[in-house]
């Protein structure tokens, strides 16, 4: 059994090599060099030897060199080969190490695989070493063994440095071959070949060769598993030695002369890579380590041949989208720059096209991902089919997809792409059993017409798909001067949006919740206004948009809610009729889950406003985004005794039976159902069932969007709790409102005895 003995002085080292190197023996540890001798002399007075060591050059206590030279300096040590690990990489220290006798070098930070197979290989040259002296008793024969393992481990050093060197698989292979025949000690001739598995056919193709002549090279192109020796060893797994052409020669060519065979497969694991073939002269015999040397080197061309793989899967995860396959993000701006740069040099124009999927979300939100998935898959295969091999289409993310044209760039050319591209995506995808529509918008853009760079020619295209996306979806648009101008305002907005905060430019208005029957305030909406120095307000349907887009809405959405319980704090510290302030919570916020349960509990904190006097108001479609992470962020925010409604209901999707669940207080009825009323039999189906159906599920109604005195009436009557509105009052800046409140009256006329 081998024994291994690590000496390094860094405890977590130590047990990363114990762990990986325990299935290779027996593995003792030491801290320092003075115990190594002596552990090194009790272990081969036991009849128990080390059979490797691997060996710390900086050691707390003398110099991993130093060890070295006392092993190597002593008959019963002298023998052990010795691995040098350390953190320092430098030809000088290789130098020394290797003058100190040391077989290998290996540095810092660990590489389990490699470090694996270099330890393998010694402890297979350590085993064939052991064998031939076993076997050898007369002192040239072991001279002669000496030389051949030595050769051999410089052989097997020469292959594993080849992993290290910029060059292509083909010329590797070629160099593992010319490293096997420099060994002197074997009787090859310079001729022999290297077949790797093409796992498409399951063929064995001719990869490397020498000493081949072309119609050798055409008769071994591909080989069947199972035919001639090399098909044999690969089919049996099993190194084949024939002394003669005999008849498992299958292959037999004019003038070939005399020779025998060592045909040895390349392993990994149970899995055959493929077959090394060497020719040897007619009727060698075997020698005593040949077949031990031929399987070191099979095992290490099998580690080779595994850190390509390794290699190019991590190139194809770096460069390619993973699910459908197609370049991805970084892939795709390279591409985008040689392109760019192929265009200027021979004056030729390049077509940029953005896709965005519309109606995507639908499909992941009912479905689930797995569809949604699916149908990214299909997406990618259908723009494919539409283009040639030349163009290139590429994955950025999520449901966006691009592509790139260099050739026939006319727009006529391109304007039919486009409608093929369409019409392949208008198609129905069948998703898990179930058939759904989903078209795509196209934004085109031109270089050098549109930009000169690929940042500002990606920006075009993005645009322009948005106007499409405006312009009703599954068409494409393309880009105009007027877009990059309405780009640039959009840019500016987005900069001086992100200061305004800290400038100080952001207020809130509060427009009165009134309670239907009595017309008295009950509560208040607070609402964000941008008072833009030189411009006045500034529209929230402008900038909230942009917000939540940026994410500035977060610290935004902080704010307001902060600045709301402030202020309600100090309406209720001036004997104002206490009344509850409602906070809209965006998206963005919403999604934060525990962050947002933490900023509300601070502000609470902070202002001392208590919790009933506040009131989140969520929407449908942000908590059916995720039903379960909305209901306990639900739970945990009504837990701290704040109210919660569901505003805008009515216009999203949510179900009842999902509705149910929501820990809620109050439904907002959204204000396109109130407009109409009560002209209009279907808007007022729909708010009576809603109003209905809210009290039936113990919850209170608002209504927003409150005009005119028949619109009121008819919400009284249906007996809808809060009512919200121009007609009572238009949102109002702080001091407009306190004054409201300390009129302390009713809106508007009270109700109807008995209504």
């Amino acid at each position: 059994m081998n024994r291994i003995l690590i000496v390094e002085d860094q405890p977590s080292i130590q047990e990363d090599l114990r762990y990986l190197l325990e299935e290779c023996g027996s593995v003792d540890l030491l801290p320092g060099g003075r115990e190594v001798l002596a552990a090194c002399r009790r272990a081969h007075l036991d009849a128990a030897p080390y059979t490797l060591i691997l060996l710390n050059i900086m050691l707390p206590d003398m110099s991993g060199f130093e060890v070295c030279r006392q092993l190597k300096a002593e008959k019963a040590t002298a023998e052990i080969p010795v691995i040098f690990v350390t953190g320092r990489s430098s030809i000088e220290d290789e130098q020394a190490g290797f003058a100190c006798g040391a077989v290998d070098y290996i540095t810092k930070p660990i590489n389990p695989p490699l470090v694996l197979a270099r330890v393998k290989t010694h402890l297979a040259l350590r085993s064939a070493y052991e064998m031939l002296q076993q076997q050898n008793g007369s002192l040239i024969e072991q001279q002669l063994q000496l030389r051949m393992a030595s050769e051999s481990r410089q052989a097997i050093s020469r292959l594993l440095a080849t992993v290290l060197e910029p060059i292509s698989l083909e010329e590797q292979l070629q160099t593992v071959l010319r490293i096997i025949f420099s060994v002197s000690w074997f009787n090859l001739q310079p001729r022999g070949a290297i077949f790797l598995l093409d796992p498409a056919s399951g063929e064995l193709v001719l990869s490397a060769h020498q000493g081949l002549d072309n119609s050798h090279q055409a008769s071994c192109a591909r080989l069947q598993p199972g035919r001639c020796l090399c098909g044999k060893a690969f089919a049996s797994k099993k190194l084949l030695f024939s002394p003669h052409v005999d008849e498992q020669h299958e292959i037999l060519l004019e003038n070939m002369p005399p020779h025998g065979h060592y045909c040895v497969p390349i392993l990994e694991n149970t899995q055959c890579l493929g077959v090394i073939n060497l020719y040897l002269a007619t009727d060698h015999r075997p020698q005593p380590g040949e077949e031990a040397f031929l399987t070191t080197v099979a095992h290490t061309v099998a580690g080779l041949l595994k850190h390509r793989h390794l290699e190019k899967q991590l190139d194809q995860q770096a460069k390619f989208d993973v699910l459908t396959g197609l370049p991805n993000r970084f892939l795709f701006h390279d591409r985008l720059h040689q392109a760019l740069a192929m265009a200027t040099r021979n004056h030729r124009d390049v077509v940029l096209i953005f896709i965005d999927l519309d109606q995507f979300k639908l499909v992941n939100d009912t479905v689930g991902h797995e569809a949604g998935d699916r149908l990214l898959q299909e997406a990618g295969q259908r723009i494919t089919s539409c283009l040639r091999g030349s163009d290139t289409v590429a994955r950025l993310g999520g449901d966006e997809f691009t592509i790139i044209l260099q050739e026939l760039t006319n727009p006529f050319y391109v304007e039919l792409v486009a409608r093929k591209i369409l019409e392949q995506l208008a198609r129905p995808f069948h998703l898990l059993g179930e058939e759904f529509s989903v078209s795509g918008s196209m934004g085109i853009t031109f270089f050098p017409h549109d930009a000169k760079d690929a940042e500002s020619l990606l920006k075009n295209a993005d645009s322009a798909m948005y106007q499409a996306k405006k312009a009703g979806r599954s068409t494409f648009c393309f880009f105009t001067q007027e877009m990059q101008n309405q780009a640039m305002l959009r840019m500016q907005m987005e900069r001086e949006l992100l200061h305004a905060l800290e400038k100080g430019e952001f207020c809130l208005h509060y427009q009165a919740k009134v309670e239907s029957q009595s017309g008295r305030i009950v509560g208040m909406e607070a609402l964000v206004r941008w008072e833009k120095p030189g411009h006045g307000l500034v529209s929230p349907g402008t900038f909230i948009p942009l917000a939540e887009e940026t994410g500035f809405i977060v610290p935004l959405g902080a704010w307001i809610l902060q600045t709301a319980c402030q202020q309600n704090k100090e309406w209720l510290e001036a004997n104002h009729p206490p009344v509850r302030v409602a906070v809209n919570l965006s998206a963005r916020q919403f999604q934060q889950g525990e962050a947002l349960i933490d900023t509300v509990a601070s502000v609470l904190s902070v202002t001392e406003l208590p919790a009933e006097f506040l009131e989140l108001e969520v929407t449908e479609s942000m908590v059916m985004e995720n039903v379960e992470q909305a209901i306990a962020t639900l739970q945990a925010l009504r837990g701290m005794g704040l109210h919660l409604s569901l505003d805008d209901f009515g216009t999203g999707y949510s179900s009842l039976g999902v509705l149910k669940r929501f820990p809620l207080h109050a439904l907002k009825i959204d204000r396109s159902f109130v407009t109409d009323l009560p002209g209009d039999p279907e808007d007022c189906a729909i708010v009576s069932a809603i109003i209905s159906l809210a009290h039936k599920m113990n919850l209170a109604v608002i209504a927003e969007g409150v005009e005119t005195a028949d619109q009121l009436e008819f919400l009284r009557d249906n007996a809808c709790n809060e009512i919200q509105g121009y007609y009572f009052s238009r949102p109002l800046p702080a001091e407009a409102f306190e004054r409201l409140l300390r009129a302390n009256r009713p809106l508007c006329p009270t109700a109807r005895p008995g209504a």
